[in-house]
């Protein structure tokens, strides 16, 4: 199963809300489905991340003991079967998941909740206008052939045209609605941030996407063009507080790497619009909470479904995520565990000297997979390796 934690085109939210233990309790033949429980807040948020395709999502709940309780609804069910039955949109659930009335719950902490229809979509002959205080902006596409469009945006203050930038000239027409959207991307910059994307067609693949923004009243308007990624491309959540918008994605990297797409496990990577560039900062400890409960979510699949615990996608990604957490050592050895050769995917080597992309297919011979695994994580930035991996690179 290929975990991907992005969201077409919205935001996803943290709030905390002051529900009275009262409004929790359900009377009669309602009940909560408690999908999990776990004294950890990040975990039980990472856990409730999982449902977000699911109705309205997941709720985070404080109970009596001290435990956070991951649920869904309420809904009308007098057992997990017949919620099942009735409810033929909920996902395979682990063998613990119960119903509750709610006695014990004292108050709803986390809500993952739509932050409102922040884009608006724009198409042949209709392009979307939008504004933020006194600035206004327009994002139009224009086809040039059947097979060709390009996206044009213009803005300024007051009505003025201050920019018009066009991109894409070459780009692949898709009938799939681009989206534009005004964001608070840097919290340092008092005028507004926009960003607008485009599909570009194919399997799985791709999305663009550009920020417009003023570094400064006395500099004029930038354009920062982000390389493709799969499927949606970025979502956009503020992760550390600062009143302003991460852009969130998945390692694509990890894509085909070592399993099929499905198979794929790819980690969560976040960046921020800072000192005029998009950068990463996965890393820094203001994320750290939003990579442990990406983690937490892909160890809840993997509850769910133990096979993922055989499969070399699944497994590159969760352990590229326990190193870079600082658990490395005790992932690594369930790899060594768990990992097979010859599974058709992993890295290459081309006997005959050329690139891969390049190499007959007589030439390719596959790495031992460890080795290869090892590899590829220091050359992709996920370190420092245990020391058993880090062996495995020289």
């Amino acid at each position: 199963m290929r975990i991907n934690f992005g969201l077409s085109f919205g935001l996803l939210g943290l709030m905390t809300v002051g529900t009275q233990a009262e409004t929790l309790l359900q009377k009669g033949n309602k009940h909560w489905l408690t999908v999990a429980s776990t004294h950890d807040l990040d975990t039980a948020i990472g856990i409730a991340r999982e449902f977000r395709y699911v109705d309205k999502g997941a709720k985070v709940a404080s109970s009596e003991n001290g435990y956070y309780a991951i649920i869904l609804g309420p809904y009308e069910a007098s057992s997990i079967q017949q919620l099942k039955k009735n409810n033929e949109y909920i996902p395979d659930l682990p063998k613990d998941a119960l119903l509750s009335s709610g006695e014990k719950y004292t108050g709803i902490v986390w809500d993952q909740v739509d932050q409102g229809t922040t884009w608006t979509f724009y198409k042949i002959d209709q392009p979307a206008k939008l504004s933020s205080g006194d600035y206004s902006f327009e994002a139009k596409l224009e086809q040039v052939s059947d097979s060709v469009a390009t996206t044009t945006v213009t803005g300024g203050y007051k009505g003025a045209n201050e920019f018009t930038f066009v991109v894409d000239k070459e780009g692949r027409f898709s009938p799939q609605t681009p989206g534009v959207a005004v964001l608070r991307l840097d919290p340092k910059l008092d005028t507004p941030q926009l960003v607008f994307t485009r599909y570009a067609g194919g399997a799985h693949c791709c999305t663009k996407t550009w920020v417009v923004f003023k570094p400064s009243q006395n500099v004029g308007w930038s354009l920062i063009d982000q390389p493709a990624l799969d499927g949606d491309g970025y979502w956009f959540e503020d992760v550390d507080g600062d009143g302003a918008q991460e852009l969130l994605s998945v390692d694509n990297r990890f894509l085909y790497a070592f399993d099929s797409y499905a198979g794929s496990l790819a980690p969560l990577r976040i960046a921020k619009l800072r000192n005029g560039s998009i950068e990463d900062v996965t890393d820094e400890p203001a994320m750290r909470k939003r990579l442990i409960q990406d983690m937490a979510g892909a160890e809840f699949e993997a509850k769910v479904r133990p096979d993922l615990w055989q499969e070399n996608g699944f497994l590159a990604g969760w352990v590229a995520n326990k190193i870079r957490l600082g658990e490395g050592d005790a992932a690594w050895a369930k790899v060594v565990r768990n990992m097979k050769e010859n599974s058709g995917f992993g890295p290459q080597v081309c006997t005959s000297g050329q690139k891969i992309e390049d190499c007959p297919t007589d030439n390719l011979k596959p790495i031992p997979i460890l080795k290869g695994l090892a590899s590829f994580l220091k050359e992709n930035g996920y370190g420092p390796l245990p020391a058993a991996a880090e062996a495995l690179t020289h």
